[in-house]
Protein backbone atom coordinates (compact mmCIF):
# COMPACT_ATOMS: atom_id res chain seq x y z
CA UNK A 1 0.00 0.00 0.00
CA UNK A 2 1.17 3.36 -0.93
CA UNK A 3 0.65 6.40 1.09
CA UNK A 4 0.03 9.92 -1.07
CA UNK A 5 -0.98 13.23 0.03
CA UNK A 6 -5.01 13.80 -1.38
CA UNK A 7 -4.99 16.80 -2.89
CA UNK A 8 -6.98 19.71 -1.69
CA UNK A 9 -10.85 19.87 -2.10
CA UNK A 10 -11.58 23.41 -3.52
CA UNK A 11 -14.87 25.03 -4.49
CA UNK A 12 -14.32 28.25 -6.12
CA UNK A 13 -17.06 28.36 -9.30
CA UNK A 14 -20.24 27.41 -8.92
CA UNK A 15 -21.53 28.31 -12.34
CA UNK A 16 -22.03 24.09 -12.72
CA UNK A 17 -25.73 24.35 -11.54
CA UNK A 18 -28.11 21.10 -10.31
CA UNK A 19 -26.00 17.68 -11.19
CA UNK A 20 -27.81 14.95 -12.17
CA UNK A 21 -25.83 12.98 -9.68
CA UNK A 22 -24.43 12.75 -6.18
CA UNK A 23 -21.06 11.46 -6.89
CA UNK A 24 -20.99 13.18 -10.51
CA UNK A 25 -21.22 16.11 -12.47
CA UNK A 26 -20.11 18.77 -15.04
CA UNK A 27 -17.39 21.09 -13.53
CA UNK A 28 -18.60 23.25 -10.85
CA UNK A 29 -21.78 22.00 -10.26
CA UNK A 30 -23.42 20.84 -7.01
CA UNK A 31 -25.74 18.20 -5.36
CA UNK A 32 -28.73 21.17 -4.08
CA UNK A 33 -29.26 24.68 -3.86
CA UNK A 34 -32.29 26.76 -2.90
CA UNK A 35 -31.89 31.00 -3.22
CA UNK A 36 -29.21 31.31 -4.41
CA UNK A 37 -27.42 33.02 -7.59
CA UNK A 38 -24.57 31.37 -9.48
CA UNK A 39 -23.69 32.76 -12.82
CA UNK A 40 -23.67 36.96 -12.40
CA UNK A 41 -20.26 36.77 -11.19
CA UNK A 42 -19.45 32.90 -11.81
CA UNK A 43 -16.64 33.20 -9.71
CA UNK A 44 -18.66 33.53 -6.32
CA UNK A 45 -21.45 32.56 -4.50
CA UNK A 46 -24.22 35.03 -3.47
CA UNK A 47 -28.22 34.90 -2.56
CA UNK A 48 -30.98 35.32 -5.17
CA UNK A 49 -33.45 38.01 -4.81
CA UNK A 50 -36.14 37.65 -2.98
CA UNK A 51 -39.81 36.59 -3.53
CA UNK A 52 -42.94 38.83 -2.03
CA UNK A 53 -46.42 38.00 -2.20
CA UNK A 54 -48.26 40.85 -4.66
CA UNK A 55 -51.36 40.54 -3.40
CA UNK A 56 -52.83 40.14 -0.41
CA UNK A 57 -56.90 38.64 0.45
CA UNK A 58 -57.41 39.94 -3.11
CA UNK A 59 -56.70 36.68 -5.39
CA UNK A 60 -59.05 33.98 -3.65
CA UNK A 61 -58.24 31.41 -6.70
CA UNK A 62 -55.62 29.33 -8.76
CA UNK A 63 -54.24 31.53 -11.35
CA UNK A 64 -54.05 29.69 -14.15
CA UNK A 65 -52.58 32.35 -16.79
CA UNK A 66 -51.36 36.05 -17.26
CA UNK A 67 -51.50 38.08 -20.04
CA UNK A 68 -49.54 41.87 -20.55
CA UNK A 69 -51.57 43.88 -22.88
CA UNK A 70 -49.42 45.43 -25.28
CA UNK A 71 -50.30 49.18 -25.38
CA UNK A 72 -50.91 49.48 -21.82
CA UNK A 73 -48.73 47.51 -19.95
CA UNK A 74 -51.74 45.61 -17.81
CA UNK A 75 -51.30 42.69 -16.51
CA UNK A 76 -54.58 40.69 -16.40
CA UNK A 77 -54.57 37.22 -14.56
CA UNK A 78 -57.02 34.94 -15.38
CA UNK A 79 -58.17 32.57 -12.02
CA UNK A 80 -60.09 29.30 -11.82
CA UNK A 81 -63.04 30.79 -9.97
CA UNK A 82 -63.96 32.69 -13.36
CA UNK A 83 -62.52 35.58 -11.50
CA UNK A 84 -59.89 38.23 -13.43
CA UNK A 85 -57.73 40.68 -12.36
CA UNK A 86 -55.79 43.86 -13.23
CA UNK A 87 -52.70 45.04 -12.08
CA UNK A 88 -52.72 48.44 -13.68
CA UNK A 89 -49.60 49.51 -15.99
CA UNK A 90 -47.75 46.57 -14.22
CA UNK A 91 -47.85 48.39 -11.03
CA UNK A 92 -50.14 49.08 -8.21
CA UNK A 93 -52.47 47.16 -6.43
CA UNK A 94 -53.76 43.76 -8.03
CA UNK A 95 -57.91 44.21 -8.30
CA UNK A 96 -60.58 42.52 -9.30
CA UNK A 97 -62.22 43.65 -12.30
CA UNK A 98 -64.50 41.16 -13.98
CA UNK A 99 -66.85 37.53 -13.07
CA UNK A 100 -67.59 35.42 -15.76
CA UNK A 101 -70.51 34.16 -15.33
CA UNK A 102 -70.66 30.66 -14.03
CA UNK A 103 -67.53 31.06 -12.16
CA UNK A 104 -66.03 28.90 -14.40
CA UNK A 105 -62.33 28.43 -14.70
CA UNK A 106 -60.53 30.25 -16.66
CA UNK A 107 -57.49 28.35 -18.53
CA UNK A 108 -55.78 30.94 -20.60
CA UNK A 109 -55.74 34.25 -22.04
CA UNK A 110 -54.76 35.83 -25.01
CA UNK A 111 -54.33 38.92 -26.82
CA UNK A 112 -55.21 38.92 -30.67
CA UNK A 113 -56.28 41.91 -33.02
CA UNK A 114 -57.17 44.54 -30.19
CA UNK A 115 -59.24 42.17 -28.25
CA UNK A 116 -58.39 40.01 -25.26
CA UNK A 117 -59.52 36.79 -25.00
CA UNK A 118 -59.79 34.02 -22.34
CA UNK A 119 -60.99 30.84 -22.60
CA UNK A 120 -63.14 28.51 -20.39
CA UNK A 121 -63.23 24.74 -21.02
CA UNK A 122 -66.10 25.07 -23.80
CA UNK A 123 -66.29 28.76 -24.29
CA UNK A 124 -63.95 31.73 -25.66
CA UNK A 125 -64.85 34.79 -24.39
CA UNK A 126 -63.95 38.49 -24.99
CA UNK A 127 -62.85 42.24 -24.36
CA UNK A 128 -61.95 45.28 -26.49
CA UNK A 129 -58.65 45.98 -25.39
CA UNK A 130 -59.95 50.16 -25.30
CA UNK A 131 -62.24 48.74 -22.58
CA UNK A 132 -60.18 47.41 -20.11
CA UNK A 133 -60.22 50.16 -17.20
CA UNK A 134 -60.81 50.08 -13.27
CA UNK A 135 -64.19 48.26 -13.96
CA UNK A 136 -64.27 46.83 -17.46
CA UNK A 137 -67.15 49.27 -17.87
CA UNK A 138 -67.07 48.14 -21.44
CA UNK A 139 -69.00 45.21 -23.09
CA UNK A 140 -67.38 42.11 -22.26
CA UNK A 141 -68.77 39.51 -24.61
CA UNK A 142 -69.46 36.15 -22.83
CA UNK A 143 -69.70 33.16 -25.13
CA UNK A 144 -68.33 34.26 -27.71
CA UNK A 145 -66.88 31.01 -30.02
CA UNK A 146 -67.14 27.44 -28.44
CA UNK A 147 -65.16 25.01 -28.13
CA UNK A 148 -65.84 21.39 -29.50
CA UNK A 149 -64.21 19.36 -27.57
CA UNK A 150 -64.45 21.05 -24.66
CA UNK A 151 -61.24 20.24 -23.06
CA UNK A 152 -60.99 21.40 -18.90
CA UNK A 153 -56.72 21.00 -18.95
CA UNK A 154 -55.30 23.53 -21.45
CA UNK A 155 -56.18 25.86 -23.80
CA UNK A 156 -52.63 26.74 -25.22
CA UNK A 157 -52.66 29.94 -28.00
CA UNK A 158 -50.63 31.28 -30.85
CA UNK A 159 -50.80 34.01 -33.23
CA UNK A 160 -49.83 33.01 -36.86
CA UNK A 161 -50.14 34.24 -40.25
CA UNK A 162 -52.46 36.90 -38.47
CA UNK A 163 -55.06 34.01 -37.29
CA UNK A 164 -55.41 33.29 -33.39
CA UNK A 165 -55.38 29.30 -32.67
CA UNK A 166 -56.21 27.58 -29.75
CA UNK A 167 -55.36 23.99 -28.35
CA UNK A 168 -59.11 22.25 -27.81
CA UNK A 169 -58.05 18.14 -26.76
CA UNK A 170 -57.59 16.76 -30.27
CA UNK A 171 -58.61 20.03 -32.50
CA UNK A 172 -57.06 22.93 -33.11
CA UNK A 173 -59.02 26.09 -33.86
CA UNK A 174 -58.85 29.01 -35.83
CA UNK A 175 -60.05 32.17 -35.49
CA UNK A 176 -59.00 34.56 -38.33
CA UNK A 177 -58.58 38.47 -38.87
CA UNK A 178 -62.42 38.42 -40.25
CA UNK A 179 -64.12 36.71 -36.56
CA UNK A 180 -64.68 33.58 -38.63
CA UNK A 181 -64.29 30.60 -36.04
CA UNK A 182 -63.35 26.96 -37.01
CA UNK A 183 -63.21 24.99 -34.66
CA UNK A 184 -61.69 22.18 -36.00
CA UNK A 185 -59.05 23.46 -38.36
CA UNK A 186 -57.14 20.34 -38.27
CA UNK A 187 -57.88 17.22 -35.69
CA UNK A 188 -55.18 15.39 -34.21
CA UNK A 189 -55.40 11.94 -32.67
CA UNK A 190 -58.71 11.34 -30.78
CA UNK A 191 -57.21 10.44 -27.61
CA UNK A 192 -54.61 12.79 -27.48
CA UNK A 193 -54.75 16.81 -25.60
CA UNK A 194 -53.23 19.99 -27.01
CA UNK A 195 -50.73 20.87 -24.47
CA UNK A 196 -48.34 23.50 -25.90
CA UNK A 197 -47.80 25.45 -29.12
CA UNK A 198 -44.66 26.63 -30.97
CA UNK A 199 -43.64 28.45 -34.15
CA UNK A 200 -40.55 28.14 -36.12
CA UNK A 201 -39.16 28.36 -39.36
CA UNK A 202 -42.30 27.74 -41.48
CA UNK A 203 -44.07 25.11 -39.31
CA UNK A 204 -46.31 25.29 -36.34
CA UNK A 205 -45.42 22.46 -33.91
CA UNK A 206 -48.12 21.21 -31.45
CA UNK A 207 -47.16 18.99 -28.25
CA UNK A 208 -49.43 16.42 -27.03
CA UNK A 209 -50.05 13.99 -24.43
CA UNK A 210 -53.05 11.26 -23.59
CA UNK A 211 -52.59 12.35 -19.93
CA UNK A 212 -50.27 12.99 -16.92
CA UNK A 213 -50.74 9.27 -16.16
CA UNK A 214 -48.53 7.22 -18.56
CA UNK A 215 -45.27 8.44 -20.36
CA UNK A 216 -46.88 8.44 -24.01
CA UNK A 217 -46.47 12.31 -26.19
CA UNK A 218 -46.39 13.42 -29.92
CA UNK A 219 -44.92 16.55 -31.49
CA UNK A 220 -47.00 17.42 -34.71
CA UNK A 221 -46.31 19.64 -37.72
CA UNK A 222 -48.75 21.80 -39.46
CA UNK A 223 -47.50 24.54 -41.71
CA UNK A 224 -50.97 26.46 -41.54
CA UNK A 225 -52.34 26.43 -44.66
CA UNK A 226 -53.04 22.22 -45.45
CA UNK A 227 -56.39 20.60 -44.64
CA UNK A 228 -54.17 17.93 -42.45
CA UNK A 229 -51.22 18.20 -40.38
CA UNK A 230 -47.77 17.69 -42.25
CA UNK A 231 -46.02 15.26 -39.98
CA UNK A 232 -46.36 13.23 -36.16
CA UNK A 233 -43.62 12.49 -33.94
CA UNK A 234 -44.51 9.95 -30.90
CA UNK A 235 -42.30 11.08 -27.92
CA UNK A 236 -41.98 8.26 -25.59
CA UNK A 237 -42.43 10.86 -22.30
CA UNK A 238 -45.93 12.88 -20.81
CA UNK A 239 -45.88 16.33 -22.64
CA UNK A 240 -46.38 18.78 -19.78
CA UNK A 241 -45.23 22.38 -21.29
CA UNK A 242 -42.79 23.75 -24.28
CA UNK A 243 -41.46 26.44 -24.99
CA UNK A 244 -39.84 27.79 -28.23
CA UNK A 245 -36.26 28.51 -28.00
CA UNK A 246 -35.23 30.44 -32.30
CA UNK A 247 -35.75 27.43 -34.35
CA UNK A 248 -36.27 25.05 -31.52
CA UNK A 249 -38.62 24.04 -28.31
CA UNK A 250 -37.70 23.42 -24.80
CA UNK A 251 -40.03 20.93 -23.24
CA UNK A 252 -40.56 19.45 -20.24
CA UNK A 253 -41.63 16.08 -19.94
CA UNK A 254 -42.02 12.60 -18.19
CA UNK A 255 -43.69 11.18 -15.11
CA UNK A 256 -40.31 11.53 -13.92
CA UNK A 257 -39.67 15.00 -15.93
CA UNK A 258 -37.00 15.93 -17.85
CA UNK A 259 -35.61 18.75 -19.76
CA UNK A 260 -35.50 18.28 -23.67
CA UNK A 261 -34.64 20.04 -25.81
CA UNK A 262 -36.48 19.61 -29.26
CA UNK A 263 -35.22 20.52 -33.14
CA UNK A 264 -36.46 18.66 -36.06
CA UNK A 265 -36.27 14.85 -35.52
CA UNK A 266 -33.74 16.02 -32.67
CA UNK A 267 -34.81 14.86 -28.63
CA UNK A 268 -32.26 16.04 -26.47
CA UNK A 269 -32.01 14.65 -23.01
CA UNK A 270 -30.56 17.74 -21.36
CA UNK A 271 -30.69 16.30 -18.34
CA UNK A 272 -33.21 14.83 -15.41
CA UNK A 273 -35.19 17.62 -13.03
CA UNK A 274 -33.81 16.84 -9.54
CA UNK A 275 -36.23 15.87 -6.50
CA UNK A 276 -38.15 12.88 -8.10
CA UNK A 277 -37.61 9.44 -6.87
CA UNK A 278 -38.01 6.38 -8.69
CA UNK A 279 -41.45 5.58 -7.66
CA UNK A 280 -43.15 9.40 -7.62
CA UNK A 281 -44.02 11.51 -10.11
CA UNK A 282 -43.91 15.74 -11.33
CA UNK A 283 -46.34 17.22 -13.48
CA UNK A 284 -45.93 20.71 -14.64
CA UNK A 285 -48.80 23.08 -15.60
CA UNK A 286 -49.24 24.19 -19.18
CA UNK A 287 -48.95 28.50 -18.44
CA UNK A 288 -46.22 27.56 -16.10
CA UNK A 289 -42.92 28.70 -18.45
CA UNK A 290 -41.38 31.73 -19.58
CA UNK A 291 -38.22 33.62 -19.73
CA UNK A 292 -36.59 36.08 -17.68
CA UNK A 293 -33.24 37.36 -17.64
CA UNK A 294 -32.96 35.76 -20.58
CA UNK A 295 -33.36 32.41 -19.00
CA UNK A 296 -35.59 29.75 -19.26
CA UNK A 297 -37.95 29.63 -16.48
CA UNK A 298 -40.27 27.44 -15.13
CA UNK A 299 -42.61 26.60 -11.76
CA UNK A 300 -42.72 23.28 -10.03
CA UNK A 301 -45.06 22.02 -9.72
CA UNK A 302 -48.74 21.31 -10.92
CA UNK A 303 -49.32 18.03 -8.99
CA UNK A 304 -47.42 15.20 -7.89
CA UNK A 305 -45.60 13.48 -4.66
CA UNK A 306 -41.73 14.47 -4.79
CA UNK A 307 -39.43 16.72 -3.34
CA UNK A 308 -38.73 19.40 -6.04
CA UNK A 309 -38.43 22.56 -4.91
CA UNK A 310 -41.69 24.33 -5.25
CA UNK A 311 -41.24 28.39 -7.02
CA UNK A 312 -39.25 29.41 -9.93
CA UNK A 313 -35.92 27.20 -11.40
CA UNK A 314 -33.68 28.47 -14.44
CA UNK A 315 -31.95 27.61 -16.81
CA UNK A 316 -29.24 28.30 -19.38
CA UNK A 317 -26.22 31.25 -19.34
CA UNK A 318 -25.46 34.65 -18.81
CA UNK A 319 -22.73 34.45 -20.70
CA UNK A 320 -21.17 32.25 -24.01
CA UNK A 321 -18.34 30.86 -22.19
CA UNK A 322 -20.17 29.34 -19.20
CA UNK A 323 -22.30 25.86 -19.94
CA UNK A 324 -26.25 25.99 -19.60
CA UNK A 325 -26.82 25.25 -15.66
CA UNK A 326 -30.09 24.48 -13.92
CA UNK A 327 -30.91 26.44 -10.65
CA UNK A 328 -33.23 26.49 -8.05
CA UNK A 329 -33.13 30.61 -7.51
CA UNK A 330 -36.82 31.89 -6.51
CA UNK A 331 -38.84 29.96 -3.80
CA UNK A 332 -41.98 30.83 -3.25
CA UNK A 333 -42.89 33.78 -0.73
CA UNK A 334 -44.67 30.54 1.15
CA UNK A 335 -41.87 28.15 0.81
CA UNK A 336 -43.70 25.49 1.30
CA UNK A 337 -43.18 22.15 -0.06
CA UNK A 338 -46.97 20.94 -1.06
CA UNK A 339 -47.27 25.08 -2.64
CA UNK A 340 -48.32 23.79 -6.79
CA UNK A 341 -47.39 26.63 -8.93
CA UNK A 342 -49.47 27.17 -12.52
CA UNK A 343 -48.23 30.15 -13.93
CA UNK A 344 -45.22 31.94 -14.47
CA UNK A 345 -45.49 35.07 -16.44
CA UNK A 346 -42.88 37.51 -17.49
CA UNK A 347 -43.60 41.63 -17.85
CA UNK A 348 -41.15 44.60 -18.30
CA UNK A 349 -38.47 42.29 -16.41
CA UNK A 350 -40.49 41.69 -13.57
CA UNK A 351 -41.00 37.75 -13.05
CA UNK A 352 -44.32 36.91 -11.51
CA UNK A 353 -45.52 33.46 -10.01
CA UNK A 354 -48.70 32.19 -9.65
CA UNK A 355 -49.16 29.64 -6.35
CA UNK A 356 -51.65 27.78 -4.12
CA UNK A 357 -51.46 26.02 -0.81
CA UNK A 358 -54.48 24.33 -0.29
CA UNK A 359 -57.25 27.20 -0.21
CA UNK A 360 -54.02 30.29 0.16
CA UNK A 361 -53.51 31.24 -3.17
CA UNK A 362 -51.54 34.05 -4.15
CA UNK A 363 -48.93 36.09 -7.00
CA UNK A 364 -45.58 36.45 -5.76
CA UNK A 365 -42.75 38.80 -7.93
CA UNK A 366 -39.03 38.77 -7.34
CA UNK A 367 -38.33 42.04 -6.13
CA UNK A 368 -34.53 43.28 -7.32
CA UNK A 369 -34.60 45.20 -4.27
CA UNK A 370 -33.72 42.54 -1.83
CA UNK A 371 -32.52 39.22 -1.30
CA UNK A 372 -33.34 36.45 -0.16
CA UNK A 373 -33.19 36.17 3.72
CA UNK A 374 -31.28 33.20 3.71
CA UNK A 375 -29.95 30.82 0.85
CA UNK A 376 -27.96 27.69 0.66
CA UNK A 377 -25.60 25.35 -1.55
CA UNK A 378 -24.97 21.89 -1.00
CA UNK A 379 -21.67 20.20 -2.62
CA UNK A 380 -21.83 16.75 -4.35
CA UNK A 381 -19.80 14.10 -2.37
CA UNK A 382 -16.16 14.02 -2.32
CA UNK A 383 -13.99 10.97 -1.27
CA UNK A 384 -10.53 11.28 -3.00
CA UNK A 385 -9.67 7.86 -5.43
CA UNK A 386 -10.73 5.32 -2.79
CA UNK A 387 -13.99 5.00 -0.65
CA UNK A 388 -12.62 2.36 1.31
CA UNK A 389 -9.64 4.54 3.17
CA UNK A 390 -10.44 6.74 6.36
CA UNK A 391 -9.66 10.32 5.84
CA UNK A 392 -9.29 13.66 8.28
CA UNK A 393 -9.65 16.98 7.51
CA UNK A 394 -6.26 19.55 8.30
CA UNK A 395 -7.88 22.79 8.13
CA UNK A 396 -10.91 24.84 6.24
CA UNK A 397 -10.31 28.01 4.81
CA UNK A 398 -12.69 30.26 3.35
CA UNK A 399 -12.42 33.76 0.99
CA UNK A 400 -15.27 35.98 0.51
CA UNK A 401 -16.11 39.65 0.38
CA UNK A 402 -15.92 42.30 2.81
CA UNK A 403 -18.99 41.03 5.53
CA UNK A 404 -21.79 43.79 5.90
CA UNK A 405 -23.83 44.59 8.85
CA UNK A 406 -26.47 41.40 9.47
CA UNK A 407 -24.80 39.17 6.69
CA UNK A 408 -23.35 35.65 7.83
CA UNK A 409 -21.46 32.47 6.21
CA UNK A 410 -21.98 29.31 7.88
CA UNK A 411 -19.88 26.43 6.30
CA UNK A 412 -21.58 22.28 7.50
CA UNK A 413 -20.27 19.40 6.95
CA UNK A 414 -21.73 15.79 6.35
CA UNK A 415 -20.05 12.38 6.86
CA UNK A 416 -20.97 8.95 4.77
CA UNK A 417 -24.21 10.24 3.52
CA UNK A 418 -25.67 10.72 7.44
CA UNK A 419 -26.68 14.11 8.55
CA UNK A 420 -25.21 17.18 8.60
CA UNK A 421 -23.27 18.58 11.69
CA UNK A 422 -25.35 20.50 13.96
CA UNK A 423 -23.64 23.23 14.47
CA UNK A 424 -21.15 24.83 11.55
CA UNK A 425 -17.51 23.80 11.20
CA UNK A 426 -16.84 27.69 10.36
CA UNK A 427 -18.62 30.73 10.38
CA UNK A 428 -17.89 34.13 9.19
CA UNK A 429 -20.63 36.64 10.81
CA UNK A 430 -20.97 40.53 11.17
CA UNK A 431 -21.43 40.28 14.81
CA UNK A 432 -18.03 38.79 15.42
CA UNK A 433 -15.81 41.77 14.97
CA UNK A 434 -13.12 39.84 14.30
CA UNK A 435 -14.78 38.93 11.32
CA UNK A 436 -14.92 42.72 9.93
CA UNK A 437 -12.77 44.07 6.86
CA UNK A 438 -11.21 40.24 6.94
CA UNK A 439 -10.91 38.77 3.13
CA UNK A 440 -10.87 35.27 4.31
CA UNK A 441 -11.11 32.88 7.43
CA UNK A 442 -9.53 29.23 8.70
CA UNK A 443 -10.35 26.58 10.94
CA UNK A 444 -7.11 24.61 11.51
CA UNK A 445 -7.69 22.09 13.94
CA UNK A 446 -9.83 19.12 14.00
CA UNK A 447 -13.05 18.87 12.27
CA UNK A 448 -16.29 18.08 14.15
CA UNK A 449 -17.37 15.58 12.26
CA UNK A 450 -14.04 13.53 12.92
CA UNK A 451 -12.75 10.85 10.41
CA UNK A 452 -14.89 10.10 7.21
CA UNK A 453 -14.78 8.35 4.36
CA UNK A 454 -17.17 10.40 2.18
CA UNK A 455 -17.57 14.13 2.72
CA UNK A 456 -20.39 17.12 1.63
CA UNK A 457 -20.39 20.64 2.51
CA UNK A 458 -23.41 22.58 3.15
CA UNK A 459 -23.00 26.33 2.70
CA UNK A 460 -25.24 28.93 4.09
CA UNK A 461 -25.46 32.44 3.31
CA UNK A 462 -27.60 35.12 5.40
CA UNK A 463 -28.63 38.65 3.69
CA UNK A 464 -27.28 41.85 5.33
CA UNK A 465 -29.82 44.50 7.40
CA UNK A 466 -33.21 44.62 5.82
CA UNK A 467 -31.92 42.40 3.32
CA UNK A 468 -30.35 44.90 1.40
CA UNK A 469 -26.68 43.15 1.23
CA UNK A 470 -25.62 39.84 -0.09
CA UNK A 471 -22.73 38.17 1.51
CA UNK A 472 -19.89 36.76 -1.00
CA UNK A 473 -18.40 33.82 -0.89
CA UNK A 474 -15.64 32.76 -3.47
CA UNK A 475 -13.37 30.05 -2.47
CA UNK A 476 -14.21 27.29 0.32
CA UNK A 477 -10.93 25.35 0.60
CA UNK A 478 -10.61 22.25 2.68
CA UNK A 479 -7.04 20.31 2.87
CA UNK A 480 -6.60 16.87 4.18
CA UNK A 481 -3.95 15.43 6.12
CA UNK A 482 -0.32 14.47 4.61
CA UNK A 483 -0.69 10.71 5.73
CA UNK A 484 -3.95 9.46 3.58
CA UNK A 485 -3.83 5.94 2.63
CA UNK A 486 -4.52 4.86 -1.33
CA UNK A 487 -5.23 1.53 -2.40
CA UNK A 488 -2.32 -0.14 -4.60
Amino acid sequence: MAKEKLPNWKQENFYGGYSDDKFLGIKNSFRYAKGVEIRKNPKSLTLAYDTDKDTSTTIDSVVYAMVTINSTGDIIAFGGNGKIWRKTAGAGAWALVYTDTGSAKILNGFEYNDYLYWFTADKVHRIAVSSIDADWSGTVTEDYKTFTNANANAHPAIEYANKMYVGDGSFLAELDSLMVWTANKIILFADEEIRAITFGGAMMRLFTRKSNLIDYGAKYYWNGTDEAYNERVIISETIHTAISEGGADYVIAGKIPHLYLSSGYDWVDLMALPGVADNQSCSFAPNAIDYFNNLLTFGSAEAGTNSMGRGAWTFGKLNKNYPNSLNFDYPTSNDNATDTINCIHQSNGVLYIGWKNASTYGIDIVNTAKYRLTGELHSRIMYGSDVGNVKDIGSIRTGFGAIAAGEKIEIFLKKNEGSWSVTSELDIDYDTVADRSVYGKEKDVAANIGDFNMLETKIILTAGTSQLTTPELMELNISFDNDILKGD
